[in-house]
């Protein structure tokens, strides 16, 4: 047993030394003086790619995404013995403008503030989204010439990238090829987009101010979630306020980012039309951070593997954990400004 266990660990390690590590690209952007969005990668996206039979496109953290986030996911999955040679791993960078030096200002399209978490146009490509980056990669790797044996891509994101994920689940118009699986992987966002018409975007669904996300009705943006699938999860212990959104419309939905996981829990399942477009991951004892990626269900989604729709599965850890109690979070201000269906659900 023990000679196998060797073995194996041996075996992942050589997976992941041998594949590339993520190198810097430019995927180029019209109208925009040009400029173009970078992105970590092991070869250029739009590079033919006989191998790949998974991708995983990936934004993670405050910064608009990094290399880092790519490379996390990519050890976790070798540690797990799983066959990382296989995957396409891709790193979208939705960079704010105070991160670039001068002289990158001219060359990359940047975004200001946050908006770029909400798919908000940047203020240097007229008409283009922080989604639309995410459309312009998955329209490379739906492409059967570029990659013939992909089956599945996967869209994750955490804290800040998990807040793209969330709303480009439900907002994008992308359409896979025969034979290729779309999922997404959504972990500890600061907010949830709560299915409400009353609530402004990015908390629900009052979107007249966003060019991307006002295109869809709301009957095509519930069409969207409910023929989707979608890994949410959180740490039982993310209950921090650094970079937590604290505004009004947020702090509606509790708290803390996993008192508000919980919340949005509820509020999916008061939709029966999404009872298999959601897996709910409590991770017992997670803080906030990376290490939410290590987890069972998120590796094998990585290669296309699908939990059980909408239920939660505990990682084993910590014991003594009780359950959020029924009750409106004591810091929550009221939520008077949701609708009649998202105020019970809180209550």
């Amino acid at each position: 047993m023990r000679r196998f266990q060797i073995a194996a660990a041996s075996a992942a390690l050589c997976a992941l030394s041998c594949a590339a590590a993520p190198q810097a690209f430019l995927l180029p952007v019209e109208n925009s003086d040009g400029r173009a969005v970078r992105y970590f990668a092991s070869h250029a996206i739009d590079a033919v790619d006989t191998n790949a039979e998974h991708a995983v496109v990936i934004v993670h953290g405050l910064n608009g995404g990094t290399r880092d986030g790519a490379w996390r996911v990519r050890q976790i999955a070798a540690a797990r013995g799983r066959d990382i040679s296989r995957v396409y791993f891709v790193a979208p960078c939705m960079l704010v403008e105070k991160l670039l030096k001068p002289e990158e200002l001219s060359k990359i399209v940047y975004w200001r503030g946050g908006g770029w978490q909400g798919g908000g146009d940047s203020p240097v490509a007229k008409g283009f989204s922080s989604y639309d980056v995410l459309d312009r990669m998955f329209e490379r790797l739906n492409d059967a010439k570029l990659y013939p044996r992909l089956r599945s891509v996967l869209f994750c994101g955490y804290s800040a990238g998990a807040q793209v994920m969330s709303r480009y689940m439900a907002t994008s118009p992308i359409r896979p090829r025969r034979g290729l699986q779309v999922n997404f992987a959504v972990g500890a966002p600061s907010t949830w987009l709560f299915f409400d018409g009353k609530a402004r975007w990015h908390y629900g669904l009052d979107r007249k101010a966003n060019r991307y996300a006002s295109r869809l009705s709301d009957g095509e943006i519930m069409r969207n979630l409910a023929g989707r699938y979608c890994l949410a999860f959180c740490g039982t212990d993310d209950v921090g306020e650094k970079s937590l959104d604290m505004k009004k419309g947020a702090m509606a939905q509790g708290p803390n980012r996993y008192r508000r996981f919980l919340n949005f829990r509820r509020h999916v399942a008061s939709f029966p039309e999404l009872r298999n477009s959601f897996t709910f991951l409590e991770l017992v004892g997670r803080k906030h951070g990376g290490q939410c990626y290590d987890s069972d269900a998120f590796v094998k989604l990585m290669f296309g593997e699908r939990g059980k729709p909408n239920v939660t599965e505990p990682i084993s850890g910590r014991t003594g954990f009780q359950p959020v109690p029924n009750g409106q979070d004591a810091r929550s201000p009221s939520p008077s400004d949701y609708s009649a269906r998202l105020v019970v659900e809180l209550k």
